[in-house]
């Protein structure tokens, strides 16, 4: 008898786009998001009347639970309690979504499993893993010609003008790549991290991108001269030399047995 697949499960999340996940669950669920509310607020009273039990601090929970959903409240809610909200809607988002990806949204989600990802050298993600080290220095690198960036500045100004990060992926059949939310790490991890670690991602594929286009150069470079039709015949003969890689939004990243 054939024996049955074990279904892996999460034991350390590293990252999770919790907006990108709510997004999916409504969607598969037919945009019914009072339903969904109305479970976050009951799940939420009961996690936080178990921390204020174990605290052994009174806590108004109703005035919590209605500023943190965006409805009439008290703007006097404490940063204590504010957390606790924070990180039950937050968990509450994530076992809803792992229980949609094992089921409704299995066919919508690829799954890479033990991955080790890396920066494409030069792109925007490669110096982002640097820059916090460099911000010390007073030093300039040229990205692209006559174009020289302040290492100093560099951080904050991609901490303030990006929002996704890409990193390739060697599957055994191709190359992928992986695009991060910078804001979804949890737990204090960042994308330096996972390049040193092996972890499962669940993402949705969005398109593809030439892998050239990730140099952090070519966003900077002057414009290409117009293609004729000359080009476009001659482009059959040389089409490897621009490679297309598919490009995956990445939702969950952790740690799985």
């Amino acid at each position: 008898m054939a024996k049955a697949k074990k279904i892996k499960t999460f034991i350390k999340i590293i990252y999770f786009d919790e907006g990108s996940a709510t997004d999916l669950l409504y969607i598969l669920d037919g945009g019914k998001s009072t339903d969904k509310e109305e479970k976050i607020v009951t799940k939420t009273t009961q996690l936080a009347a178990g921390a204020e039990a174990q605290a052994g601090t009174k806590i108004n929970l109703l005035t919590k639970i209605t500023a943190g959903m965006g409805i009439d409240g008290s703007a006097d809610a404490s940063r204590e309690g504010q957390s606790i909200l924070s990180k039950a809607i937050e968990n509450t988002v994530l076992t809803d979504y792992i229980r949609c990806a094992e089921n409704e949204a299995k066919s919508h989600i690829t799954v890479f499993t033990k991955c080790k990802p890396y920066a494409f050298p030069g792109s925007f993600t490669y110096f982002k893993m640097l820059t916090p080290y460099l911000t010390m220095t007073d030093g300039k690198v040229e990205v692209a010609q006559g174009l020289n960036f302040n290492l100093a500045l560099m951080d904050q100004a991609l901490s303030s003008g990006r929002g996704y990060y890409e990193l390739i992926v060697q599957q055994p059949s191709e190359k992928v790549v992986l695009r991060f939310n910078i804001n979804a790490f949890r737990n204090n991890y960042s994308i330096s991290d996972i390049v040193k670690m092996e972890l499962d991602y669940h993402a949705i594929y969005v398109g593809t991108i030439s892998e050239h286009s990730l140099e952090m150069q070519s966003e900077f470079s002057e414009k290409k001269k117009e293609i004729s039709g000359y080009d476009i015949v001659k482009s059959d003969t040389t089409a490897s030399a621009a490679t297309s890689l598919k490009v995956y939004d990445v939702i969950l990243a952790g740690i799985c047995v």
